[in-house]
């Protein structure tokens, strides 16, 4: 199955034609079916994932490219993918009858090559491979990009605003000569533009998109403008002077400058750009003279709060080393498992393969200085192919902790150095085979990115390295511990004392349940030490209600400071996992470990709370809590 996949780099090429004089085709006869690969134009990949695209036409042609990054125009174009993929490209050439294009040709990447992502920037504007990122204009002063509103001016004759008449406008190399605030006949703060974003994407479906919506009409909060879907390229080969640009799509700017500015599209200047602060400066080409508009945007999730700018210097533009991850004692950790959960640690210790994720790339952000997954679930496509299940099923590495290990027929000796599992020779755990590529599990040094004792361990074998020769790509497979004694017959009984569950309302607004509070507040009804959740477990807790009025349907869930969704009231009556409650009787409040780890309450970092919307939905005919809620069990599975 073909998948297109478009995605970023720094696409270089020339603009302009000039008259033909000869061509080795006439011009009027030029037809689609003589565009073809080979004879019309060349495609050529290296082994750094570079594209090269190339006419083969008379110069004299003026050519376009339509390429996984957007469009070109000129006889040659580059760019860089970092995914492996089929793709496509289609070539065009004007002829005095017009444009014509060729049918679209497919080439093929077959590697991955993550060090083109090693740049922080591209995570600063993204959010990181497989996310989205909103920007929207800066509203107020942050603190940050020398702005208290949308848009400023840059004097092209003086960036820096000190007299030195340095022309060289970059990244970090910029002053305003003037910051005009929210003006009337500028950008007011109630004008349409301010409910303008631009939203980055990044990542192996849709590489390097962006969706758009500039409010041109109305008032903030009430505005109706357009929305655009388009393509973006990062170009961070001068690291002092990236730029962006854009196709289908443009640099965000209010409806009243559309004239001002000659290019919103190509080479766009970022003067700024950091996980919180996003600043592009366009050339004024109007009447008024050339000047830089300087564009400034604050990051969404700062704007409404969620993310605070961290105070104090940072280097944003340098990305950090790859730094592998330390398990503490390891050796211990690969033969500790749980049986109905009581920890066991045995002499030997048999791992399966993971149906979840048999495989998966780890690279290094650098931008975020963590490993991150590549592939994030999405299997299934041709750089990415799925397992055969029922194969992997098959397969089970058994080490013991004399050093001995045994996988299939295969049989040897291993040693544990310095976070690595080293076999005595190479070990092929499995290989994956899909229509346009094969990957092979295959190393003799596998490098410890995980152990979560009971749970899971991930190995992996280096896949690439960035430009100082620091592998920053790994191969993994996720391995998961093989139930020992038959594993658990069925939920796991959690003893606790029905005396000490603490029922109060809290806030004045809210009932709570609580079982469990590290920071204090009342008893505990267990013993955190008999909490422990693998990955993908559930914890129960079954009560029953007793005495209640309900004026209307209320909201009832379990509440603990873990995984995706941690907020309490009132946000948790929103998630998936809340009940509704009408009457009395008995209920059943779950969580699932989403967390990706095993956790455990004896750590201290999580309370375990039932909360029930009670003013304005319940009532009770005295205060007794204790009374009438009272827990049935607690259970695991």
């Amino acid at each position: 199955m073909k998948k297109t996949i478009y995605l970023f780099a720094a696409a270089l090429f020339a603009l302009g034609a000039c008259t033909p004089d000869s061509h080795s085709l006439d011009a009027p006869s030029l037809q689609s079916a003589d565009l073809t690969h080979g004879s019309a134009f060349s495609v050529s990949v290296d082994e750094q994932n570079t594209v090269s695209l190339k006419s083969l036409l008379d110069k004299s042609y003026n050519c376009y490219w339509v390429h996984p990054n957007g469009r070109a125009q000129g006889p040659e174009a580059s760019l860089q993918l970092p995914f492996a993929g089929t793709y496509e490209v289609t070539f065009g050439v004007d002829t005095r009858g017009g444009v014509v294009y060729g049918a679209p040709y497919q080439f093929q990447i077959t590697t991955n090559n993550m060090s083109l992502l090693a740049d922080p920037l591209y995570t600063y504007l993204t959010g990181g491979v497989g996310s989205t990122k909103r920007w929207v204009p800066c509203d107020k002063d942050y603190g940050v990009g020398q702005c208290t509103a949308p848009v400023m001016y840059c004097n092209p004759n003086d960036v820096l605003n000190d007299g030195s008449g340095d022309t060289n406008i970059g990244i970090n190399h910029m002053k305003p000569n003037w910051d005009p605030g929210y003006q009337s006949w500028l950008i007011p703060a109630d004008d349409a533009y301010m409910d303008s974003y631009m939203e980055f994407t990044l990542d192996d479906v849709n590489g390097c998109s962006i969706t758009e919506y500039r409010g041109e009409a109305g008032s903030k909060g009430a505005s109706t403008g357009t929305t655009s879907t388009g393509k973006w390229t990062l170009n961070v080969s001068d690291k002092n002077h990236p730029t962006l640009s854009f196709s289908d799509a443009y640099a965000m700017h209010n409806v009243g400058f559309n004239e001002v500015c000659s290019n919103y599209t190509s080479n766009i200047v970022i003067t700024e750009l950091t996980p919180y602060f996003l600043q592009l400066a366009t050339m004024r080409t109007n009447s008024e003279g050339a000047w830089w508009i300087v564009w400034n945007f604050i990051a969404a999730d700062v704007q409404n709060g969620t993310v605070q700018i961290p105070s104090g210097e940072v280097n944003y533009l340098n990305p950090t080393t790859p730094v592998l991850p330390e398990v503490a004692d390891l050796e211990t950790k690969l033969f500790t498992t749980d049986i109905n959960g009581v920890e066991f640690t045995g002499a030997e210790m048999t791992y399966l393969i993971s149906d979840e994720a048999a495989y998966d790339w780890m690279w290094w952000n650098g931008g975020a200085s963590a490993w991150e997954s590549v592939v994030k679930g999405n299997y299934g496509t041709n750089w990415a192919p799925k397992w055969d299940s029922d194969a992997i099923a098959e397969n089970e590495l058994t080490l013991t902790r004399k050093g001995a290990y045994t996988y299939g027929d295969l049989s040897g000796s291993y040693t544990i150095t310095d976070g690595k599992i080293v076999f005595d020779k190479p070990v092929t755990l499995f290989t994956v085979t899909g229509d346009d590529r094969t990957i092979a599990l295959t190393g003799q040094e596998w490098t410890v990115f995980k152990c979560d004792p009971g749970s899971e361990v991930i190995l992996g074998v280096p896949a690439g390295k960035d430009a100082g020769g620091n592998v920053n790509s790994y191969l993994v497979t996720t391995l998961t511990y093989k139930a020992v004694g038959g594993g658990e017959t069925g939920p796991v009984s959690v003893p606790f004392d029905p005396a000490k569950v603490n029922n109060y309302i809290e806030a004045d607004k809210y009932f709570r349940c609580q079982l469990y509070n590290p920071w204090g507040g009342g008893n505990d009804a267990f013993d955190p030490a008999n909490v422990k959740l693998k990955k993908n477990q559930k914890i129960n807790v079954t009560l029953r209600l007793s005495g209640f009025t309900f004026e209307q349907p209320a909201k009832m869930v379990l509440c603990c400071n873990r995984g995706e969704e941690q907020s309490w009231e009132t946000d948790c009556y929103n998630y998936s996992r809340a009940i509704t409650v009408n009457g009395d009787g008995v209920y059943t409040i779950s969580w699932t470990n989403d967390t990706g780890s095993t956790v455990k309450w004896d750590d201290g970092t999580s309370a375990l709370t039932m909360t029930m919307q009670y003013v304005g939905y319940a009532t009770l005919a005295d205060d007794d809590y204790a009374s009438h809620c009272t827990v049935e069990s607690i259970t695991i599975e």
